[in-house]
């Protein structure tokens, strides 16, 4: 069985080059962003949208933080800003970016994989728990920051933006790149985004009043638990929908205990072969793990909600096995140890990457352990990585908002504009990178499930934490967009759905390119409504 840990390989050197990639995509929204801000330089605009409290003043709309804000003052204040120390903030959250991802990547998310082995939990709840939070924690701790320290709505802009950016943005793009027409398997889909439109539909009504009661964050959360439930008898339920419901006769679902029997058949066949398929060194005409894990989408992916952790790793293999296949003598030096390559790189982008961020790695690889060699260690890992996460969170949202009172945009729609395509950037390069590979299933089942985990616990969790300190008071979330935002998102999400059905689940370029057109049609009837240029839904 191939664990949620061990299922795919990563390498130094895939490490890398994704993160080159990844740090091309931030500097080419740096850029956009900076011109943008030096248009608007002269625009005092407005930076609306409070949380907790009534409604925004004139005056507070112009301040760089919000009224109530734990953040300090800004050294530079709004004139310098103007004047061109904005460029500061913007360069500060592009290090934001890259160092959450960074610790995500190396330090989160094997630190999960660690404690899901070491404590056999079934893959189906692992991916809707713990490796759904290390594709999430962006979103969760820009939450938190929101409503603890910024006292705004940037951490629902977020998460709202982030779910419009996978739903459409991500999936089109992975149907547009990729090299062939991606045939989904409908189950894994039909399910996450049932359960995603009631999640949905649940905090439309809640938001309804711009008042979050104790009780409504509660029910979110509880609902998250009956999602992990359900995605523990994900077997089950499948076979209950298909044979009943659907009158399948055909089928037969594939269990864990079945793979289980499989491999050890397998290994009774070949006693001296390795319990894990991962460490076999594939020779001339052997299965590797790339042919195995074709063989295995379209079950295995019909069983799970594949998080986008997974697609990060896979996204990765994916190039240290194009990178092998160029230089055949260099794949023993690019196994995987965990951890951050410290290496002088050979390749030109490789090593701007290295200069521009040897920084933030050379401070994480010196404070943080390897709990891929040490796997005792990896609460200290674990610990570490969240702290990490908070501090470079605090920056971002900071900055962010600080950059948005200059150029005159508000906290939420900087939240899902900017914050949440710069937090989505890994999301995407990987969801494309295996979409390429024809694993669009992982690329498609990563982009809904997680949002899953960011609308019933990304969401509510800062909520519930906000209530129980105010002793079961609920938490304002007044904004003059948000509403609007979620409607249009389920609106956006049925339809992309009943397209895809329509379509006999068949992903074409044409279908990519219009979501991505939808995308881009959101975001404009967001900021419309946000600047009051259009109505929105009362």
């Amino acid at each position: 069985m191939l664990g949620v840990g061990s299922r795919f390989k990563r390498s130094a050197g895939a490490r890398r080059t994704h993160q080159v990639l990844r740090l091309g995509c931030f500097g080419a929204a740096a850029v956009v962003l900076a011109v943008f801000s030096l248009l608007s330089a002269s625009d005092d605009g407005s930076h609306g949208g409070v949380l907790s409290g009534g409604g925004a003043s004139s005056t507070a709309r112009r301040r760089l933080t919000e009224e109530g804000s734990l953040y300090p003052d800004d050294a530079f204040g709004k004139e310098g800003m103007k004047k061109g120390a904005i460029m500061l903030h913007i360069i500060g959250v592009m290090y934001t970016f890259a160092g959450i991802a960074i610790v995500c990547d190396d330090f989160f998310v094997p630190a999960l994989e660690v404690l899901v082995e070491k404590y056999k939990i079934q893959d189906d709840v692992a991916g809707a728990t713990f490796m759904a939070a290390g594709g999430s924690a962006p979103e969760l701790f820009t939450a938190l920051i929101g409503v603890f320290i910024a006292k705004s709505n940037v951490g629902f802009g977020t998460i709202i933006g982030s779910a419009v950016f996978n739903v459409l943005f991500v999936i089109g793009a992975c149907a547009f790149f990729s090299k062939e027409i991606l045939v989904l398997t409908w189950w894994p889909l039909f399910r996450d985004c049932c359960w995603y439109t009631f999640d949905l539909l649940m905090l439309y009504v809640f938001f309804r009043d711009e008042h979050i009661d104790m009780y409504e964050s509660g029910l979110l959360l509880v609902f998250y638990l009956c999602y992990v439930l359900f995605m523990s008898q994900n077997s089950r339920a499948e076979t209950f929908f298909k044979k009943t419901i659907l009158r399948q006769k055909d089928f037969v679902a594939t269990t864990r205990h079945d793979e289980e029997r499989a491999e050890k058949k397998a290994q009774a066949i070949s006693p001296a072969a390795p319990s894990k398929l991962s460490q076999v060194s594939p020779g001339p005409g052997a299965v590797t793990e790339s042919a195995l894990a074709r063989t295995m989408t379209p079950k295995a992916l019909e069983r799970s909600s594949t998080p986008r952790a997974l697609i990060r790793k896979e996204s990765k293999r994916i190039i240290k096995s194009d990178s092998s296949s160029k230089n055949p003598g260099g794949g023993d030096d690019d196994d995987d140890d965990g951890g951050i390559d410290l290496d002088w790189p050979d390749e030109l982008s490789g090593k701007i990457y290295f200069v521009l961020l040897c920084p933030i790695m050379f401070g994480l690889a010196y404070t943080i352990p390897n709990c891929k060699k040490k796997e005792h260690l990896w609460p200290v890992v674990f610990i570490e990585s969240i702290l990490y996460i908070g501090f470079f969170s605090y920056f971002m949202v900071w900055w962010a908002t600080s950059i948005g009172a200059v150029v005159g945009i508000s906290d939420e729609v900087m939240g899902y504009t900017f914050l949440a395509a710069g937090t989505s950037v890994p999301d995407l390069m990987s969801s494309v990178i295996v979409a390429r590979q024809g694993f669009g299933d992982m690329a498609v089942s990563s982009s809904i499930g997680s949002n899953i985990f960011d609308i019933t616990l990304g969401l509510p969790l800062p909520w519930f934490l906000w209530s129980i300190i105010e002793g079961g008071k609920g938490i304002d979330v007044i904004s003059n967009s948000l509403n609007f935002s979620l409607l249009l998102l389920i609106l956006m999400l049925v339809s992309v759905v009943i397209i895809i059905a329509v379509c006999g689940w068949r992903m074409t370029k044409g279908l990519g390119f219009s979501m991505v057109v939808l995308y881009g049609l959101f975001l404009t009837l967001a900021v419309l409504n946000s600047r009051g240029v259009i109505g929105g839904i009362d």
